[in-house]
């Protein structure tokens, strides 16, 4: 029952990709209206540089273009292409965990966590001159539970997605028997001043 309650809770929590995803959708918001201005319903892209998460980035601007009515083929080597190209270079695309809280003076730790993006579009005509050049950003946070921050990264092979945790501060059973000494120090302060 715990396995299946922890299952249906996790589920309810973006996971690291899910999050990174919401980042890149953010930072996209501009670039289908950008595109149409030019009259143009279909375009080569290509993703420059060696971000890992190339492929992630390239998936998501696809997705968006196409559903706002915007076809996307991969650049071919052929000169005398008559379509419009995208060069997009992806400038920042990472995972990184912020502050360590508790929500109550005794609770469970949780962690901010932050997914950052930030592109750098350019949009060629068919003969190479530059259209138009943008670029834009988005952040998305929240906050997760530290527990289950291991369990929301996701394949080690993304780096950018597997932002490192901060120091675990605390002194894990040490700190909320303190922390209840403190409480229970100040409710019998509380009751004892007003007993006289």
């Amino acid at each position: 029952m715990y396995t299946i309650l922890m299952t249906a809770l996790l589920a309810l929590v973006p996971s690291n990709m899910e999050l990174a995803e919401d980042a890149i959708l953010l930072a996209l918001q501009e670039l289908p209206d950008s595109l149409s201005s030019y009259g143009t319903d279909g375009i080569q892209m290509e993703i420059l540089g060696e971000h890992s998460g190339n492929w992630f980035i390239e998936q998501t601007i696809s997705s968006v273009l196409h559903e706002n009515g915007i076809s996307v083929f991969q650049r071919e080597i052929d000169l005398d292409s008559s379509m419009m190209l995208l060069k997009v270079r992806p400038m920042e695309l990472v995972l990184e965990y912020g502050d360590v809280s508790r929500p109550w003076i005794i609770g469970s730790k949780r962690v901010d966590r932050i997914a950052k993006c930030e592109l750098s579009f350019t949009l060629y005509d068919v003969e190479g001159s530059i259209l138009m050049t943008l670029r834009t950003s988005g952040i998305e946070e929240d906050k997760i539970s530290w527990s289950d921050a291991e369990v929301l990264s996701g394949s080690e092979e993304w780096d950018w997605l597997s932002g490192e945790l901060p120091e675990n501060r605390g002194g894990g059973i040490l700190e909320p028997i303190i922390v209840s000494g403190v409480v229970a120090s100040l409710v019998y302060l509380f009751y004892s001043s007003r007993a006289e």
